[in-house]
Parts: C-alpha cells; sequence; structure tokens
C-alpha cells in the first residue's frame, strides 16, 4: 500500500425520577433532587469510569452523587479523589446513601459509591474523528444491537480509534442501553452519526484515510496483511447481513480475521469481537514501528 493524499470518553445507565433545583453548577455539597428527566438522560457509575470522565469532560456532567462514607476519606480512596476533582471543575456534589446509589444504578450495579449524572449526547463531526495522525477509525453498516454497538465503542475507545461513525436510520444510536454496554466508553470518544454512509466514506478517502471493509470475500487479505501504520478507517457489518454490497464496494480493501481450520461450523465472529481484533492488529503494527 501506498500513501494517500486527498484532493482536498462503569456502565451508562438511564436516570431515575426528579429534577433540578438549579441548572448551575456548584462545588457544594446537598440533599436535592437528581437531575432534570429529559430525553437522553444518562449516568456513569463507577470509580474508573466517573474520573476518567471528569478528566476528560467535565463539563458534560451535570451532578455526581457521592457516598458520604466514602467521599470524606483520604484521597487515596478514589471516591474521595473525585470529590478533590468535582470541586476542582465546579461540578455539584451531592451526598447520596448506599441505598439511594443502589436503587438509581440499580439491582447489582457495581458503582462503588458514586454515580455521574449526564445530559443528553451530542454527537461529534465527521472531521473531529480523524486526528491524531495517523487516524484510525470505525465505520458501522447497521449495526441495530446497542450491545454490539457499546461494545463495539469500548474497544475502539481502549484500542486508540479517534472515533465511530454510524448511519442515523436502520441501526442502533447511542441510548442508555448502547451507554450501559460501553462502560462509560460512549462519554469518551467521539460517535458521528450520518444519513449516508457511503457519502462519508467518501469523505474519509478525500480527507486521506484508506476504507478497509472487514469481512470475509474474494478479494479479502488476511487482517495482518493490512497496513495499519496507515490512515485507517474500518468498516464492519452487521451479523448476519454483512457489510452492504455498495459500501464494500466503496472500500479500498478487504480484509478477513482467520479462524482455526475446522472451526467454521459456528460461523463468523460476533462483530464486537471482529472490531476489537481488527483495531488490536491495527494498534500491534502502530507500537511495532520504529
Amino acid at each position: 500500500m501506498r500513501d494517500r493524499r486527498g484532493g482536498r470518553g462503569g456502565p451508562i445507565v438511564p436516570r431515575g425520577t426528579g429534577s433540578p433545583a438549579s441548572g448551575e453548577r456548584s462545588a457544594s455539597r446537598g440533599s436535592g433532587p437528581p437531575p432534570s428527566s429529559g430525553p437522553g438522560e444518562r449516568m456513569v457509575y463507577g470509580a474508573g469510569p466517573v474520573r476518567e470522565l471528569l478528566a476528560v469532560r467535565p463539563a458534560s456532567i451535570k451532578a455526581i452523587w457521592v457516598d458520604p462514607q466514602r467521599a470524606g476519606r483520604q484521597t487515596s480512596d478514589p471516591v474521595a479523589a473525585i470529590v478533590v476533582s468535582a470541586r476542582a471543575s465546579n461540578v455539584t456534589l451531592e451526598d447520596r446513601d448506599r441505598g439511594q446509589l443502589d436503587r438509581a444504578a440499580g439491582e447489582g450495579a457495581l458503582h462503588q459509591g458514586v454515580i455521574a449524572w449526564l445530559g443528553e449526547f451530542r454527537y461529534a463531526q465527521l472531521e473531529d474523528i480523524i486526528e491524531p495522525s495517523p487516524s484510525l477509525v470505525v465505520a458501522l453498516d447497521n449495526i441495530e444491537d446497542p450491545r454490539n454497538l457499546g461494545a463495539i465503542l469500548r474497544s475502539a475507545y481502549l484500542l486508540g480509534a479517534g472515533g465511530v461513525i454510524i448511519p442515523d436510520h436502520r441501526a442502533a444510536q447511542v441510548t442508555s442501553a448502547v451507554a450501559k454496554a460501553s462502560a462509560g466508553a460512549s462519554e469518551l470518544l467521539p460517535v458521528v452519526q450520518v444519513g449516508n454512509l457511503v457519502r462519508a466514506l467518501d469523505e474519509l478517502r478525500e480527507l486521506g484515510l484508506w476504507r478497509v471493509a472487514v469481512h470475509a470475500s474474494e478479494q479479502a487479505q488476511r487482517i495482518d496483511q493490512i497496513d495499519g501504520k496507515l490512515p485507517l478507517c474500518l468498516v464492519l457489518g452487521a451479523e448476519g447481513t454483512g457489510i452492504r454490497p455498495l459500501v464494500a464496494k466503496n472500500c479500498d480493501f478487504h480484509a478477513v480475521i482467520d479462524m482455526a481450520a475446522g472451526r467454521e461450523a459456528v460461523g463468523s465472529f460476533n462483530v464486537s469481537v471482529a472490531a476489537s481484533l481488527a483495531l488490536y492488529e491495527m494498534r500491534r503494527q502502530r507500537a511495532a514501528a520504529p
């Protein structure tokens, strides 16, 4: 392959009921009601995801609920450290006892004594996801299962992708179910919503990216034969239907993830697993590059 030169963010779950006394942020702690129940309201729970969200996108947080029994400890306790960071970022802090946190996060949720409430999700623009160079983005063709989309967002974030592109119809959008499956990554990784995936892929080509259809086809190379050091867009399709022919036709390369010989009886990889394997291979090659 040669270089191309174009011609030109723990799980998040639905929030409970209640409304805020004020839309202002404050570093004070109180026992007021939770943020408003407008569409798109979500929560992030768990010390790790909340800490990362505070570091990267504090303005997206409406309020943080904390267990006062942990918030007052030394800053070696991650929840106490979150309280310090929230105050520095002027994010509202509110005490909630363990029972209230349990009920808000849901049965069996490992909230660790901290929940961050978020507002409506905002999609990014295509130009927002092509940095840093060389670009590595993921485009999804009609992935309708929110758990698959969430898992892909999580892997894309952890493996260094700049963002994920999804169609605005016949595909899962970033809902509470997707956010929960992403373990908070949906708030940290830019997601672009497009009306026409083929046109978006054309725009990526003009921006200098090579489009790689990850699927089984006659012309497909092994995924490790793709030069992961180039600016790339990995394109994956829904299980069963795969990548639509017109979308595949607009890709520069086709790549397949090998399975062990004689193990084909169970079909192909789950699409979120395939995305993880493809992203890992690109990251492996980039890490090995001099």
